[in-house]
């Protein structure tokens, strides 16, 4: 599920983000990354994370840094998907301190 708090700052997703809800959540991101702009995750109310949902936030954030924009995961990102983004080795998604690059 995806909810923003603010849409211009957070956008909150929750519930398992794997590979069986990757489409969706890739469709309401790509809804809510427009106009392109500066965002932040916060993924607390993740329940499951996998490579595919990573890979899916990599392309988001390569998108809008092509644009001028930054995607950011916010503090208090669960440990399970900081491991995740490790162990497929993306660099840059530290919790509060990620931003996009090209």
């Amino acid at each position: 599920m995806i909810q923003s708090a603010d849409p211009a700052d957070v956008i909150e997703l929750s519930g398992p983000l794997t590979i069986a809800t990757v489409e969706a959540t890739r469709d309401l991101l790509l809804t809510a990354l427009q106009p392109p702009r500066d965002l932040r995750l916060d993924c607390s109310g993740g329940t499951r994370f996998d490579i595919a949902f990573v890979q899916m936030l990599e392309a988001a954030r390569r998108q809008l840094a092509a644009q001028g924009a930054t995607l950011r995961l916010a503090a208090g990102t669960p440990a399970a998907l900081l491991a995740v983004l490790a162990e497929g080795g993306f660099a840059g998604w530290d919790a509060g301190v990620a931003e996009a690059r090209p």
